[in-house]
């Protein structure tokens, strides 16, 4: 399981990349860009407990 400081480091590289090919244009839309990018993080994350525990399958 990652830890909290990995999952953070992992949403900050994220965030850096997508800025970097499509830097936000408002404070709104920055913020909207954080909450996805969090939340694909939160289900990378859930995916890879699951197929750890359960073999997830497809």
């Amino acid at each position: 399981m990652r830890s909290e400081a990995d999952i953070r480091a992992r949403i900050e590289a994220l965030e850096e990349q997508y800025d970097r090919h499509d830097p936000p244009k408002s404070a709104l839309e920055d913020e909207t860009e954080v909450a996805i990018l969090r939340a694909i993080e939160e289900l990378e994350w859930v995916l890879e407990e699951f197929d750890a525990e359960d073999g997830f399958t497809t």
